[in-house]
């Protein structure tokens, strides 16, 4: 009997032991299953329409080529031209016409979205939008700038970005430091990252 005692214990023990690791595999494949949920595969594709109504699909592709209007190809057989929306979100990215920026000439050739479509980079209190384009010689890009989602969307500028985070004594700074302006456009979009997870927050 006292032989078996110990053997008994010790089977209990690995039991208790088995328990207590099951939570924390729970909770890893719940972490596993957060991380998933913002995959590619799990961003909702969608237009906006000139009146302003959404029309979701499973799938939104760019189509481009050589003697082929631009136009996006909704699940694989609904065509959708660019002068028919506003905007659009396919699993690469969020894309707005434009034609909602305040006095910016229109770009008929673009790279990486419909023409005439800017790609949204960074979102937040403060978005920032990319317009790359093919000049002739070269691909150029362009930022605008849009403070939250209701304000107008303007081109630019480092003097209207320093007015946007002057409430934000952090991004101010880090945007108006010599050294790290040489480096742009990374300034620029993490200047706005700090901005918008507001780290610190104080007025100048």
């Amino acid at each position: 009997m006292k032989t078996k005692l110990p053997y008994a214990m010790g089977i209990l023990c690995l039991f208790a032991l088995l328990n207590a690791c099951t939570p924390s595999k729970n909770s890893i494949d719940h972490y596993k299953a957060d991380t998933q949920s913002t995959s590619k595969e799990d961003v909702a594709c969608f237009v906006q329409m000139k009146d302003g109504t959404l029309k979701n699909f499973t799938s939104l592709k760019l189509v481009t080529g050589v003697f082929k209007t631009p136009h996006l190809l909704a699940d694989g057989n609904t065509i959708i031209m660019a002068e028919d929306i506003k905007a659009y979100q396919s699993k690469e990215h969020y894309a707005i016409s434009q034609k909602g920026f305040t006095a910016t000439k229109p770009s008929y050739v673009a790279v990486d979205a419909l023409p005439g479509f800017a790609v949204r980079v960074a979102k937040g209190r403060l978005n920032v939008y990319s317009l790359k384009y093919y000049n002739g010689h070269n691909t150029t890009e362009k930022f605008y700038l849009q403070s939250g989602d209701e304000g107008q969307i303007v081109a630019y500028t480092p003097e209207v970005m320093k007015e946007l985070v002057r409430d934000n004594t952090e991004a101010f700074n880090f945007f108006t430091d010599k050294k790290k302006a040489s480096v742009f456009p990374k300034n620029l979009l993490v200047a706005v990252d700090i901005y918008n997870n507001q780290r610190y927050f104080s007025k100048n």
